[in-house]
């Protein structure tokens, strides 16, 4: 019998290492196998596997803190090894697993009751990638007088600025993790919200916003000119006002989210 190569070897062993427990193990592996002690080749691979699985089941924890605490115990550990049986993981940062989590509970819908889920796991991804976001350097609000916010003015963002927006009210849900709770009333997660976040001196902050307010800033952070992105809110929210617009511009001055002020087409 033809020896492995390396990559044959571990192809078959990540393949072994995550295959469902009633699905037998490739005999070629096994025999490549040199196991310790009195086990088996068999029971060696699953030994790892098992400590494979709990691995990455505790990174994806870390992560979706709230989600493990929603869910529960029994259903987050069930859930985790679902996801994890189903997406292998491709990086040697244990922190990049649990990208495609989000995705896997909205098609999973695992709990009727909490339809918020994938939405909640989809924030705590996007709060992870924020905090790991390098920091940026600020236009203080001295800055901002020196230019008046109006006409082809742009304003380039720094790099640790995330929207969001759900039909549900995690950010209120994720607050939450950690206490005792009967139970999670639709009144704390049933209403839309949109949010703000960014990296400041090192802290991630959340910051509410009305549907107009995300909308203008969201066109503002495409690249999009003041004259331009009010135009095209308008569109959409033909009766924002204008102290909607001057708040608006307010927090963004004063979050110190800016990095540039250039004026001129977009390019």
């Amino acid at each position: 019998m033809a020896r492995l190569t390396l990559s044959q070897f571990q192809h078959l062993f990540s393949q072994a290492s995550l295959r469902p427990e009633d699905t037998g193990v490739d005999p070629t592996l096994l025999n490549g196998i040199i196991p310790g002690g009195s086990l088996s080749s068999d029971a060696a691979l699953g030994v790892y596997r098992t400590g494979h699985i709990v691995r990455l089941t505790e990174a994806l924890g870390e992560t979706f803190e709230a989600v493990w605490w929603v869910s529960g115990d029994e259903h987050y550990f069930r859930l985790a090894k679902e996801f994890i049986l189903a997406y292998s993981s491709t990086s040697y940062n244990l922190s990049d697993f649990g990208k495609n989590f989000p995705d896997f509970l909205d098609k999973k819908q695992p709990f009727s009751d909490l339809p918020f889920l994938a939405d909640l796991a989809r924030f705590e991804w996007v709060f992870k990638e924020v905090f790991h976001l390098p920091p940026h350097t600020c236009l203080t609000p001295e800055h901002f007088h020196q230019h008046p916010l109006s006409g082809n003015l742009r304003l380039s963002f720094g790099p640790s600025i995330r929207l969001f927006q759900s039909p549900y009210s995690v950010y209120e849900t994720w607050k939450l993790r950690g206490t005792i709770q009967d139970s999670l009333p639709k009144d704390i997660w049933g209403n839309p919200q949109c949010l703000l976040l960014y990296k400041h001196q090192q802290q991630v902050y959340v910051k509410h916003l009305s549907e107009p307010e995300y909308l203008l800033l969201n066109y503002l952070c495409s690249g999009t000119s003041i004259e331009e992105s009010l135009e095209s809110t308008l569109q959409e929210f033909s009766d924002i006002t204008a102290t909607t617009v001057s708040d608006l511009f307010t927090l963004i001055k004063h979050t110190e989210i800016v990095t540039q002020l250039t004026t001129g087409q977009h390019t």
